[in-house]
């Protein structure tokens, strides 16, 4: 990758508010636009975080030449759209020959708010960052195919475990790090996890308190259903039927009762799931979406899902029948048949 700075010929640059006023800058560094070189797009930090949002178009991928991404502002405030062409000409500090204009062309729009540092240049601002490929932007610097600049190299891992291994093998190359830094960028990752951790921990608080609701209020029901079945009660034990057999009755005409419910929940589940996930995500400036969230559900998992739920109900029912026929438990079936009178 390479990161730098290019200056406009055919666009104006967004304005905005600077918290650092140069009175040394010439005309030239007053229409500066910073430039991210990159393979690859969509794996940028700041695309795959959130913080930056293709709306319009699509991102640079490995075999793009010519190619750059803009904001959302910058296009507006230009009339530009995709296919359109910018023309830039990228600074090389450490080479103080002319460098030619390069056209793009326009393939992307994403819109956003990064962290912004102050330096006195309009590429400070989020609206006047750019995304084109590496290979053109070597070209717009002159540099041959054996000279090219890297001054940013991005290395994914799948595991942070992973990303320490590689960290150390890196550092145990034979070169001069005086002008190099080697850091591992995680705090994306550790945000995410913060933020799922805060989601579940409110989900199994939901959760419990569902669950305890739910056997309160159906054990109350059910003393006052079976007080209205003594009678029904009463004729069965005296019949010979065991108190067993009367309390897996009442749970497996329960089970039936809840049927509809469980046909119900299974159209209805997924619809309600992303609405409260949605809802999580837009309660705060979290950087993780709910498609990023929800991206890996397939139908096994869900089905999956759907039978623990069930089974967690099937528990709430059992718990709150046994509760509710203490009274038969306890009691002799001769002093439940003499309440029927």
């Amino acid at each position: 990758m390479y990161d730098g700075l290019a200056r406009t010929t055919n666009i104006k640059v967004v304005d905005g508010t600077q918290l650092i006023e140069r009175d040394d800058l010439s005309d030239e560094f007053k229409n500066m636009l910073s430039v991210e070189a990159t393979n690859n797009s969509e794996k940028d930090n700041l695309f795959s975080s959130g913080i930056f949002t293709i709306i319009k178009g699509r991102h640079i991928k490995n075999n793009d030449r010519g190619k750059i991404l803009i904001h959302k502002e910058l296009a507006e405030k230009n009339n530009l759209n995709i296919n359109d062409k910018i023309k830039l000409e990228l600074i090389d500090y450490n080479n103080n020959e002319k460098k030619m204009e390069y056209e793009f062309e326009i393939i992307g729009i994403f819109s956003g708010k990064k962290q912004e540092k102050y330096t006195g240049l309009s590429s400070d601002f989020s609206e006047n960052m750019v995304f084109i490929d590496y290979e053109s932007s070597q070209k717009a610097l002159n540099k041959p195919e054996n000279n090219k600049i890297v001054n940013k190299l991005e290395i994914y891992s799948d595991s942070s475990e992973n990303t320490k291994v590689a960290l150390n093998k890196i550092k145990e190359i034979k070169i001069d790090w005086s002008q190099l830094k080697v850091s591992s960028d995680n705090h994306i990752f550790e945000e995410t996890l913060e933020s799922i951790d805060g989601i579940e921990h409110i989900i199994n608080i939901m959760t419990y308190s569902i669950m305890i609701g739910g056997i309160t209020v159906l054990s109350l029901i059910l003393i006052l259903w079976l007080r209205e079945r003594i009678r029904e009660i009463g004729i069965l034990l005296s019949i010979g039927v065991s108190k067993i057999k009367i309390v897996t009755q009442f749970i497996l005409e329960l089970l039936f009762i809840s049927l509809p419910s469980l046909v119900l929940s299974l159209f209805t589940g997924n619809v309600i799931l992303n609405i409260i996930a949605d809802g999580f995500m837009n309660s705060d400036d979290s950087t993780i979406t709910v498609d990023s969230l929800l991206k890996n559900n397939n139908l096994i998992s869900n089905f999956i899902t759907f039978l623990e739920s069930y089974g967690i109900l099937i528990g709430i029912i059992v718990l709150s029948v046994i509760i509710a026929s203490l009274m038969i438990l306890i009691k002799k079936p001769k002093e439940i048949l003499s309440k029927i009178s």
